[in-house]
C-alpha cells in the first residue's frame, strides 16, 4: 500500500472518527431506507447537519438515493459494519486498559469487543485481597462450577469442599496431573479434596490460565505463572456469550486430554 492509499483509507475512517453525528446517521440507515427529515428526528442532528452527511456519502459511492428516500450501498454497510467493530474495540481497550496487558495467553483470541463489559477485580492498598474474597463470593453464590487451573490456593478448596459437601455447588474441575503428584504426599493438604475427587480430572502438561466457569460467566485470574505460581493483578468476570462460547470449548478440549483422577490416590482414603 501506498503513502496515497494510506491517506485515501484515513480519510475515509476520519469521515466517522470526526463526526459522532456521521455514526448515528449511517447506523441509522442501516436499519432501511429512510428520509432525511426521519433521520434528522431519530438523531438529532440538524437537518444541514444531515445533508451534509448525505451528500459527502453519495459522493463517495456509500449512499444511494430515489427522490427524497436514502438507502446504503453495500460499500456503505460494510464502511459503518466495520467502523463500528473498531470503535468497539477501542471501547473494550479503554475500559480495561492496563489489565488487558495480563490477560493469560489463550485469553488473547478472544475479541476485545466481547470484553466492553467485563467487570474486573483488582487488590488496592486499603483491600490487598478484593480479588480472592470476590472469587470466594462467586463460588458461594454459584449453583455449578468447572475450573481449569494449575493449581489449587488451600482457602479455594476448602470452600468449595464446604459447598459440595453441603449439596451447595456442582462441581468439576482440571487440573495439572503434577500438582496432584504433590499433593498425593501431603495428607493434610489434600484432605478436603475427597469432597470432591471423583469430581476431578488431571491434565497432563501445562495449564497456562487459571479459569472459573460459574453458572454463566467466565472468571479469568489475570496474569501469569511464574515458577509454578499465578503472579498476577486480579481477576476479571463476564457474561458475555462469546466469551462464554470460547471458554466452554476451550475446557472441553482440556478435559478430552485429561484422565479423571482415581480418588484411591489420595492419602486417607
Amino acid at each position: 500500500m501506498t503513502s496515497s492509499d494510506t491517506g485515501a483509507a484515513l480519510d475515509a475512517i476520519r469521515v466517522f472518527a470526526n463526526s459522532a453525528n456521521s455514526v448515528r446517521i449511517f447506523e441509522a440507515l442501516s436499519d432501511g431506507p429512510t428520509t432525511s427529515s426521519d433521520l434528522a428526528e431519530r438523531t438529532g442532528a440538524s437537518r444541514s447537519t444531515v445533508a451534509r452527511v448525505l451528500d459527502e456519502g453519495e459522493s463517495r459511492g456509500w449512499i444511494d438515493s430515489a427522490g427524497s428516500r436514502y438507502e446504503l450501498t453495500y460499500v456503505g454497510e460494510v464502511m459503518i459494519e466495520e467502523f463500528r467493530a473498531y470503535q468497539q474495540t477501542v471501547e473494550g481497550i479503554q475500559q480495561l486498559g492496563e489489565v488487558l496487558n495480563h490477560l493469560p495467553e489463550p485469553a488473547h483470541e478472544l475479541d476485545i469487543r466481547h470484553l466492553r463489559d467485563a467487570r474486573v477485580t483488582i487488590p488496592t492498598e486499603n483491600w490487598p485481597e478484593a480479588h480472592l474474597n470476590r472469587a470466594l463470593e462467586l463460588y458461594r453464590a454459584g449453583n455449578t462450577y468447572r475450573g481449569l487451573t494449575q493449581n489449587a490456593p488451600d482457602i479455594f478448596v476448602r470452600t468449595l469442599a464446604e459447598l459440595v459437601e453441603k449439596g451447595q455447588l456442582e462441581f468439576e474441575a482440571i487440573i495439572e496431573a503434577e500438582f496432584i503428584d504433590e499433593l498425593v504426599e501431603d495428607a493434610e493438604r489434600a484432605n478436603p479434596w475427597h469432597s470432591f475427587a471423583d469430581s476431578i480430572w488431571t491434565y497432563p502438561g501445562t495449564i497456562p490460565l487459571s479459569m472459573h466457569i460459574i453458572d454463566h460467566s467466565v472468571v479469568l485470574w489475570l496474569g501469569h505463572i511464574d515458577e509454578n505460581q499465578w503472579v498476577g493483578p486480579g481477576l476479571l468476570e463476564t457474561e458475555n456469550t462469546a466469551v462464554c462460547e470460547w471458554a466452554e470449548s476451550l475446557y472441553d478440549d482440556y478435559r478430552m486430554e485429561s484422565e479423571p483422577l482415581d480418588p484411591e490416590r489420595l492419602p486417607g482414603t
